[in-house]
């Protein structure tokens, strides 16, 4: 008999369900298999039925998840009431389920597990010739059927024409994923590429547009400098700036309350934003190479990108003396201060209670003074 082979499967299946019809088609055996058969605009269950009532042969992958399928076992049934010749496959060491093993009791089984599977798969493909009517390929089978890859991404669904923006409107750029080629962003990255790759992986795969960053949160200015972001750093320098100055006057509390937190605050921005912003702007130097060829690109990519250990430097000393010279003004008022204070004390010492002659009054009287006058 002619024709082709059902491979009946669960839904959870249909990677090893799609990889045994490879297999199969591989020999020259046309196989059928749901979805992939299916044709659209038809009605789904007729041409299951048509399907397997021309088949020459019905093959059953039976594991957990099939045993939990009832059009597993509706299609079995079907196979076994047209007197179809059935081949149960068995994925796994698992017993078929007792409405499906009612179909398959008396039926030899195919064990593609274990130290034997590819001599079974070989005795199946045999068998499976004589009822397809195709010679097979006499070399051995593979020692394992390779997947196919996988089905594209069914298409998103379309969205409904978005509302005219306003004037001024800002739109939110589009985050594309990652490609599957990275050299060129790797070479933008320069060190720590592992470590960005996979956070950057880690966003997609949460759709979120942050990701935490010590680094970026505890030395937020010099992480910036240290990855050639300058225009950031120069931000979070000028706020460093403001911080220091409100933080100069220890007497005046409430300012130095307001400059920590200046301080502090941006700190958590950078800390979860960080990745987002610095991914950005890879993209942007990558982006700036198109059309480059690919080593020049790289070249210029490793130039421009990367990281910069005399910007961490001049970070830090630019910081810290910008930090010195906005408080110089007032460290430079209270030392005056303080020595204005200093002087007024010297001219103007406090006189202890109690003593008059220091206090201008009239001075105790001499008691050898007090002698020498005569008694009258």
């Amino acid at each position: 008999m002619t024709g082709h082979v059902f491979v009946s499967h669960g839904s959870d299946d249909s990677q090893e369900a799609n990889a045994l019809a490879a297999l199969i088609e591989s020999k020259g055996v046309v196989a059928w298999i749901a979805p992939r058969d299916v044709r659209p605009g038809q009605d789904y269950s007729e041409q299951l039925q048509a399907a397997i009532e021309s088949c020459a042969a019905f093959v059953v992958l039976v594991s957990d998840k099939a045993n939990k399928s009832p059009f597993v076992r509706a299609e079995t049934e079907m196979a076994f009431s047209t007197s179809k010749p059935i081949y149960p496959v068995r994925m796994s060491d698992v017993q078929p389920a007792a409405g499906l093993a009612f179909f398959l009791k008396l039926k030899h089984w195919t064990d593609a597990f274990g130290p034997e599977r590819e001599a079974n798969i070989a005795r199946l493909m045999r068998e499976l010739e004589a009822f397809a009517g195709t010679r097979f390929d006499p070399a051995p089978p593979p020692a394992s059927p390779v997947p196919p890859p996988p089905p594209p991404p069914p298409p998103a669904p379309a969205q409904p024409p978005a509302a005219p923006l306003g004037p001024g409107a800002i739109v939110p750029p589009t985050r594309q994923p990652l490609p599957a080629d990275t050299s060129l962003i790797e070479a933008a990255i320069g060190a720590n590429q592992s470590y960005y790759l996979e956070h950057w992986r880690r966003m997609e795969a949460r759709n979120k547009s942050y990701d935490w960053n010590w680094p970026a949160c505890l030395f937020n200015v010099f992480w910036f400098a240290f990855r050639k972001m300058w225009w950031p750093a120069v931000a979070l320098g000028i706020l460093w700036l403001v911080a220091s100055v409100m933080m100069a006057d220890p007497a005046n509390k409430a300012m130095l309350k307001l400059g920590l937190v200046v301080l502090i605050a941006p700190s958590f921005v950078t800390g979860a934003f960080a990745n987002r912003w610095y991914r950005t702007h890879v993209e942007r130097l990558v982006a700036a190479t198109a059309g480059m060829e690919r080593d020049r690109a790289r070249a210029q990519l490793a130039a421009s990108g990367g990281i910069s250990p005399l910007g961490l430097i001049v970070s830090i000393v630019a910081v810290l003396f910008l930090s010195l010279l906005a408080t110089l003004p007032f460290a430079v008022e209270r030392a005056v201060r303080e020595q204005q204070q200093l002087l007024q004390d010297q001219a103007n010492p406090t006189v202890p209670a109690g003593d008059d002659g220091a206090a201008g009054g009239k001075p105790p009287p001499d008691p050898a003074e007090e002698e020498t006058q005569p008694a009258y």
